[in-house]
């Protein structure tokens, strides 16, 4: 695109063998990219694409194999981020089935890890699988924080993995004993020792991360739902803490809980303390959102995590997300969906999929800023 973005955008795609798009060329607007058509037509699965050039993989499926083609034996991504600073960076992902291989560059060099890509490109995805945040169980909330957090954060990707690492082998090596009855003295301890630092400042860092948030879902809230609700979010920690505690004082208070739980912990062959146990307290009006709210103040609240989420990490980040809305118009009232709508006129490259062309109505203006897409049987033309 000629001149210089003022917000990091995709520019272009191209999909080959990838779902059901056999070959297709996607040049995007700079501004809202809407994507139309009946289900199963393939419009998820642009954004899926785009997905992975940023993230390394599908927000959607649980394996690279789901992607490739029926029938084929490799899928090929290409597309160009445009960055903050006008920079260009051609970004490919290829994935064969057999072997089950897949190959990730930018600037035609791989990275030295795919996870030295999280936060390289941001973005933010709301889709209807994201609904398990607020229905679901606590997994599903630490992974929006940790994905959050990740794209803002090296450290904490780094500290996430490692705290992954030291969680498998002690709950490996408590697993032994329960089953052999032994557990030789020095085994477990150098993973305990890892467990308590990684997992240490990754509580401290959540539970700053959820009083930073607490603003920004607020306003987001509000933009789409101005009557008087109030959501709330609160950090509950897998382990013993005390307000106003540092780093040091989360470590030695996870190693006090290890401590203590240690006995149970041998004869369960599980860790039962850490950030592997935490959750965050959703609640609208100070009532518990799992067990009081409705089906559209669940919706409302989803979005509205989001768009707290966009707002967070574009504060906190030197590139601005883009933001992906996969098919999120289908139980919100009009009222609500000409608010998002607004909401995203005012924010960088927005990417939306739905079945339904009128919901946009008068509230956007379609042109090489924004840009209508017809989707169908996986081919994908830009309507004038």
């Amino acid at each position: 695109m000629a001149g210089t973005p003022q917000n990091m955008i995709l520019s272009r795609i191209r999909l080959c063998n990838f779902r059901n798009h056999t070959a297709t060329s996607i040049e995007f607007g700079d501004g809202i990219n809407a994507f139309l058509g009946e289900n199963g037509q393939g419009k998820t699965n642009i954004l899926e694409a785009v997905s992975y050039l940023s993230l390394t993989k599908s927000f959607y499926a649980s394996g690279d194999a789901e992607v490739i083609g029926i029938g084929g034996e490799a899928f090929d991504l290409e597309g160009t981020l445009v960055s903050d600073a006008g920079v260009h960076h051609q970004v490919r992902v290829a994935c064969t089935r057999m072997p089950q291989e897949k190959k990730f560059l930018v600037n035609g060099t791989p990275p030295g890890r795919l996870a030295d890509v999280i936060g390289r490109f941001p973005v933010v995805v709301l889709s209807p699988e994201n609904g398990s945040i607020t229905f679901g169980g606590p997994a599903e909330r630490r992974k929006f924080m940790d994905l959050t957090l990740s794209q803002v954060s090296g450290a904490y990707l780094e500290d996430i993995l490692e705290y992954r690492k030291a969680l498998r082998q002690r709950n490996r090596i408590l697993a032994d004993n329960r089953t052999r009855g032994t557990l030789p003295p020095g085994v477990i301890e150098p993973w305990t020792e890892s467990l308590v630092a990684y997992g240490s400042r990754i509580a401290h860092r959540r539970a700053l991360f959820a009083a930073e948030f607490r603003s920004h879902i607020l306003n987001a809230y509000r933009s789409i739902m101005p009557e008087a609700e109030n959501p709330g979010i609160n950090y509950l920690c897998g382990f013993e803490t005390k307000e106003g505690d540092d780093v040091r004082g989360y470590a030695a208070r996870l190693s006090a809980d290890l401590e203590a739980r240690n006995p149970e912990e041998r004869r369960r062959g599980l860790t039962l303390a850490g950030p592997h146990r935490d959750d965050l307290r959703l609640t609208i009006n100070a009532m518990d959102v799992q067990r009081f709210a409705s089906q559209g103040q669940h919706k409302t609240l989803l979005v509205a995590l989001k768009i707290a989420e966009y707002s967070y990490m574009r504060e906190r980040h030197n590139e601005t997300p883009m933001f992906l809305l996969d098919d999120v118009f289908s139980e919100l009232d009009k009222a609500r969906v000409h608010r998002i709508l607004a909401f995203a006129g005012g924010l960088g490259q927005v990417m939306i999929t739905t079945t339904e062309g009128t919901v946009f109505g008068r509230s956007v203006a379609w042109g090489n800023h924004n840009r209508r897409f017809a989707v169908e049987r996986g081919t994908c033309s830009q309507e004038a």
